[in-house]
């Protein structure tokens, strides 16, 4: 493995950098919310950098009331 290549974190490592269970990083995966790699047996994981472009990506600026 290279620098470049990307590791495949797991439902429990992905629920950790974004602070949701496990069971909710599931669920946002499988209705295409969040990035994923689906692997045979329908195992999911994750590519690290996907997941931290996806939080930018969700970015909200702070709105005046």
């Amino acid at each position: 493995m290279n620098a470049q290549t990307p590791t495949l974190l797991t439902e429990t490592e992905a629920a950790d950098i974004l602070r949701l269970t496990r069971t909710h990083v599931i669920k946002l995966a499988r209705r295409g919310v969040l990035p994923v790699v689906r692997l045979p047996g329908d195992e999911l994981r994750f590519i690290e950098r996907d997941l931290w472009t996806w939080i930018e990506s969700q970015r909200q600026e702070a709105r005046p009331k």
